[in-house]
């Protein structure tokens, strides 16, 4: 799988992934806020937000509706219709964009939920590789502790309940959300992650997330043409 740059895009495209909780939407966020304060042309998208389909996906969502599969086609008809209609036209126009959450998020949680490794990569076989990609590792402890700190309880889907991991939503979020820290380990060389301790504090994290961007491209060619 090429990266974009490699592909010939001007643009460049990074992507953090992580377990629910583990600080990578903040950390998104604070980049895109630096490239923007340098005045670098920069686009944020996010996982299941495309507007063809995210009604669809609330909708199975709220009934439990959704297998395994049907749940990972619909995530991959969102992608691809943000990839075609977003981020591709970006990065021909010489944008940095930015996702929260990438392939790699169907390729470890369709897996856990039961699909076969092949069909999914396959699913996905149009997409190029991220210029960058940041992995967030939290601990479960961590993850499931900031989730807290944010609202009362888990989600449904996010604790894993659709697989009868166990009645305790708490011990299903340890069970589900392990085995998706597995599958990202395991492919964090192959689709050569930057792995982060997602347990530091955030301004720290934020420090090394910008370093390895500054290191990796070079911001002068994506600023706004000065007048």
């Amino acid at each position: 799988m090429k990266t974009f740059a490699e592909l010939g895009f001007r643009g460049r495209l990074i992507a953090v992934e992580g377990l629910d909780g583990s600080g990578k939407s903040t950390q998104i966020y604070l980049l895109k806020r630096w490239l923007e304060l340098q005045g670098v042309k920069v686009f944020f998208s996010e996982w299941n937000s495309s507007e063809l389909v995210k009604s669809a996906t609330s909708k199975g969502k709220k009934r439990e509706l959704l297998t395994p599969s049907t749940f990972s086609l619909i995530h991959a008809t969102d992608f691809a219709d943000r990839y075609e209609r977003q981020l591709v036209p970006l990065l021909r126009a010489g944008y940095i964009v930015l996702c929260d959450r990438y392939i790699f998020t169907a390729f470890a949680r369709d897996v856990v939920r039961g699909c076969r490794p092949e069909w999914v990569h396959g699913i996905y076989n149009f997409a190029a590789q991220p210029d960058l990609t940041f992995f967030f590792k939290a601990s479960l402890d961590v993850s499931l502790q900031r989730i807290l700190d944010g609202r009362p309880q888990l989600k449904y889907f996010e604790a894993g309940m659709d697989l009868r991991l166990s009645t305790d939503p708490y011990e299903s979020f340890r069970i589900f959300q392990g085995r998706i820290l597995e599958e990202y380990l395991a492919m964090s060389t192959e689709f050569r992650f930057h792995v982060l301790n997602a347990d530091l504090k955030v301004e720290a994290q934020q420090l090394v997330v910008r370093k390895i961007v500054a290191s990796n491209i070079d911001l002068e060619k994506f600023l706004f043409a000065k007048i």
